[in-house]
């Protein structure tokens, strides 16, 4: 139920996003805090930013608030002097070692792209590319911690409102915010309000049916949730920005909490940006809202593309439990679940053991080694590359970034998985009724095929996948399904094109258990 709540949340969110006016599309970050020449893009209306330590989550995020002219605020909020202060004393000769400086900003707005510059020489300064009488956009800006809406700390203050001569005002909180509270918290309140006493505030609730009490008296997950609540509620055209969203917060929390916060982008129109190390978190938004951030070993920064479940779950610590297989693309995968659909009974398996990831190419492989390798992941991961990647280049540099590898392995015939798959369907499957068509209507569908791409001019691994396209399409099936279905029936035949792959994952599975 939550799941399907959340999928319609995001196909209504992302639609969304073109009706917003000044929607920040992307940052350029130059000089700054180590960061050269890094662009991260916004492509969905609420996205989470991710990664190691020391990978400039917070300073991204930071940036971001630097992106418009808020209403209200002085000319010391939300400016890079601000965020980005520098330590230049005026006795003694240390001092933070600096240079040019630059964040650029892409917008969407109703007239198209627009771009801005803030950057510092030896001061800062905007410009606009060249556009004559440009300004920088309005909006909104909310920048929060978590870890600071739940630090006791910020609230001491208004202890001495408790000594106070007078009563201070009361104002209720809006029904936005209390059902926002009543969605993450295990409990109802007949009332929260925000006592105020110059500028001394201090929240108070009172549970139905419960105690009252202030939020002096709150837990810290509590005291966060609530005061969020209070914050952005009633936020309208504005740019979220939360540093550490999860922050103190249980993983049920954290998810009700994103969902929580992408309703309120849908209702109010409001762009959200955060960072986190929570798993939870990452998989409450859909991939394009997904961003990743790592060092490489050089000391640069980039993004990495929001891969599905491999890297995600390596790099934070979720794959403790099954053996992760990568490959090329949706083909390769649909090949490599037929062989596990045959290992599953053979080897008492269960399909969650092994888990694929793909939507990449091989040549990508040898960073992904990298950037795993440091987070001591690669004994669980296995490289699956394309059978015609044998004892190529990217083979051998895959081999000296992957030295820890659970395996590297080829899928069948030499060949790219499509020219294999046409290969298996003209020799015959055993059992050619899986697939809905007789032996004798598929070899006349194929000879069909074999007709019309013969004349074409490109290389063999195009015409092969033209001609497994072209037949997927006939019989109302994907490449993929098809792959799978042949690579099932030929896996547990000795002599078949694909065995010497079912026998090295066997060897890889055996080896992978006994350590794990």
């Amino acid at each position: 139920m939550l799941e399907r709540r959340r999928e319609d949340l995001w196909q209504r969110l992302q639609g969304k996003k073109r009706h917003m006016p000044n929607f920040l599309t992307a940052i350029e970050l130059h000089g700054l805090r180590g960061l050269d020449d890094l662009r991260v893009t916004y492509d969905y209306p609420v996205s989470v930013i991710a990664g190691g330590n020391a990978t400039g989550k917070t300073t991204v995020l930071f940036a971001a608030a630097c992106a418009y002219d808020v209403p209200g605020a002085t000319s010391r909020d939300f400016v890079p002097s601000t965020l980005f202060p520098s330590y230049s004393p005026r006795v003694g000769d240390r001092s933070d070692d600096l240079r040019e400086v630059s964040l650029a900003f892409t917008y969407i707005t109703a007239d198209g792209d627009y771009r801005m510059q803030w950057r510092k020489a030896k001061s800062w300064s905007r410009s606009y590319f060249g556009r004559k009488s440009a300004s920088q956009p309005s909006r909104d800006v909310y920048l929060r911690t978590l870890s600071n809406l739940s630090n006791p700390s910020e609230v001491r203050g208004v202890l001495s409102m408790s000594r106070a001569a007078s009563v201070p005002d009361e104002a209720p909180l809006t029904a936005s915010a209390i059902r926002f509270a009543d969605q993450l918290l295990p409990f109802r309140y007949d009332e929260v309000v925000d006592l105020s006493s110059g500028k001394k505030r201090l929240l108070f609730a009172s549970q139905r049916g419960g105690p009252s009490y202030s939020e002096l008296q709150m837990a810290s997950g509590e005291r966060a949730v609530v005061r969020l609540a209070q914050q952005i509620s009633r936020l309208d055209d504005a740019l979220v920005l939360i540093d550490e969203v999860e922050a103190g917060l249980h993983p049920w929390v954290q998810q009700m909490l994103m969902l929580q916060l992408q309703q309120l982008a849908l209702r109010n129109n409001l762009q959200v940006i955060v960072t986190s190390h929570s798993p939870v978190v990452l998989e409450s938004v859909p991939d394009n809202g997904r961003i990743f951030l790592q060092r490489r070993d050089d000391g640069r920064v980039e993004v990495l593309p929001a891969y599905r479940d491999i890297i995600q779950d390596s790099l934070y610590g979720r794959s403790q439990d099954s053996l992760n297989v990568r490959c090329e693309d949706d083909v390769a995968e649909g090949i490599l679940l037929g062989v596990i659909d045959h290992l599953v009974p053979r080897l008492g398996l269960n399909h969650q053991s092994i888990r694929i990831g793909r939507d990449t190419g091989a040549s990508q492989f040898p960073e992904h080694a990298r950037a795993l390798g440091k987070f001591g992941q690669l004994d669980s991961l296995v490289f699956v590359l394309d059978g015609d990647m044998e004892g190529t280049a990217e083979e051998r540099k895959l081999r000296e970034a992957a030295p820890g590898a659970a395996g590297i392995c080829f899928l069948p015939g030499g060949c790219a998985p499509e020219e294999w798959i046409w290969q298996q369907l003209r020799i015959g499957l055993p059992d050619e009724s899986e697939l809905g068509v007789s032996n004798d209507s598929l070899q006349t569908t194929m000879s069909q095929l074999d007709s019309l791409y013969g004349p074409a001019s490109d290389d063999g691994t195009n015409i092969a996948k033209s001609k497994v396209d072209g037949l997927a399409e006939t019989l109302q099936r994907s490449t993929a399904e098809i792959g799978r279905i042949i690579a099932r029936q030929q896996a547990p035949a000795s002599s078949s094109s694909i065995r010497p792959l079912v026998e090295e994952l066997i060897d890889v599975i055996t080896r992978w258990r006994g350590v794990h």
